[in-house]
């Protein structure tokens, strides 16, 4: 006996036999498959034509596998299931080598540090390399497979996608905020000493994110502070007593829980920025990218 080539159409046909077959219904066959209920039945008749064998017994309102349509239910699980893994174990071998990402510095120590074992974990054959920086990659000269940037989003030339909103507030210690009258008293910051992060984003201005506060709040500004390269600078000068700095609410969860920082006034805004992973277009298939993408949104979603 000949044996049918497995041409595309008979390759199809068995996919969809074998959907039909888990049903025993060419209706929800066709509901799984997005197709319509002739179509599935079509296939199925073209594949029995071209195997030369009935595959299944068709009753009113039933359906029935034949015994041939039963062992040919067996062989095609069974192979379809080994291709499913040896894709996923292709997938796999891609996830290897090195991956390198460039991070504004107290996004990484803050937020992606504590959680970065989970995907180290998870991928072990991926070399991660991790860099910090609060200016803008240049991806044409720059080997960084991606970023993540607390921005606008618009970046010209390179795939950009939202990760998740921030939203900000003024914190500093409990001491400082009774020596200083602070609690439900925002006009007290007047005769503050303001902690800045001189970089919040690209190209930002020193006092920026304290500026956007203080104008949607109707807050009077003094206009003495200090700087510092980095949030998490200025948030643990904010510890220690030094001053009152502007918190973003994903960095300081744990400081306020263990009171290591206080908000003397609940006088948050929602930043104008947010955080985005970006990389070159070209990328946008990249099996890498794809699973720091994927691991991201879960560990945002949970930590929301």
């Amino acid at each position: 006996m000949r044996l049918p080539r497995l041409t595309g159409p008979v390759l199809s046909g068995l996919h969809c036999f074998l959907i039909a077959a888990d049903q025993m219904s060419f209706t929800r066959a066709a509901e799984v498959l997005c197709l319509t209920q002739s179509a599935v039945s079509h296939k199925i008749k073209n594949l029995e034509e071209s195997l030369g064998v009935q595959l299944f017994i068709r009753q009113p309102r039933k359906l029935t596998l034949t015994e041939e349509g039963k062992r040919l239910q067996a062989v095609v699980a069974h192979n379809f299931g080994d291709i499913a893994h040896e894709i996923r174990d292709l997938k796999t071998l891609e996830l290897s080598g090195d991956f390198n990402i460039a991070v504004p510095p107290t996004f990484a120590q803050t937020w992606l540090l504590p959680r970065l074992k989970h995907f180290i974990d998870k991928y072990p054959a991926l070399r991660f390399h991790l860099r910090t920086r609060n200016e803008l990659v240049d991806f044409q000269t720059e080997t960084f497979d991606c970023a993540i940037y607390f921005g606008h989003g618009k970046y010209p030339g390179l795939h950009s996608e939202k990760l998740m909103d921030e939203s900000m507030l003024p914190v500093c210690s409990h001491e400082y905020a009774v020596s200083h009258d602070l609690y439900g008293k925002p006009e007290k910051l007047s005769a503050c000493l303001l902690l800045h992060d001189a970089a919040p984003w690209a190209r930002a201005g020193r006092n920026d994110e304290w500026q956007y506060w203080a104008q949607r709040h109707g807050v009077v500004l003094p206009e003495a502070g200090c700087t510092f390269d980095r949030s998490d600078l200025a948030l643990q000068a904010a510890e220690r007593g030094i001053g009152v700095a502007m918190g973003r609410l994903s960095f300081i969860a744990e400081q306020l829980d263990t009171e290591r920082l206080v908000a003397p006034f609940e006088m948050s805004v929602l930043s104008p920025l947010s955080y985005y992973i970006v990389y070159r277009r070209e990328m946008a298939s990249s099996p890498r990218i794809e699973a720091f993408l994927d691991w991201l949104k879960v560990e945002i979603k949970t930590s929301s």
